[in-house]
């Protein structure tokens, strides 16, 4: 049996993360409904996260506020960053170097290393675009692609 190999995003084009915050995080449905409408319309969205806004740390959603003169986080509300697949590379070795008998052992779980993948994709201090709406998310990524 053979397997299509998984596509590395081309290091040519602009990759982005889309990050839906909620308050209390989206049921499933609402989830794939956005995330069509997003990955529907732009090719270079590699990540979307359903965000959920008070397991987040206050610093960082404090730079987020700054950084957007304080939105008002609507619920949802998207925050896009640049996809930095070196970012994400140096999270999961920190997250290993921290937890080096759990690694050792096998003890990390993929909960573990998603939630640092997430940490790294959706760095609020490198956000580039905040809006409430999903359609200016997709011209967003489209004028800037």
């Amino acid at each position: 049996m053979f397997f299509k190999k998984s596509e590395e995003p081309d290091h040519n084009e602009k990759w982005y993360c889309v990050g839906i915050m909620t308050d209390k995080g989206l049921e499933d449905e609402e989830y794939d409904i956005l995330s069509k409408r997003i990955l529907d319309s732009v090719q270079n969205v590699s990540v979307i996260s359903d965000l959920v806004r008070v397991e987040w740390d206050r610093d960082k959603l404090r730079a987020l506020n700054e950084r957007f003169q304080d939105p008002s986080f609507s619920d949802p509300c998207f925050i896009i960053n640049e996809f930095i697949p070196e970012d994400i590379k140096r999270e999961r070795k920190l997250l290993e170097k921290t937890n080096k008998w759990k690694r050792l052992f096998g003890l990390l779980s993929p909960i573990e290393y998603m939630e640092a993948e997430t940490k790294a994709a959706h760095d609020f201090d490198k956000a580039l675009f905040y809006t409430d709406d999903a359609y200016k998310v997709i011209e967003y990524i489209l004028a800037n692609s």
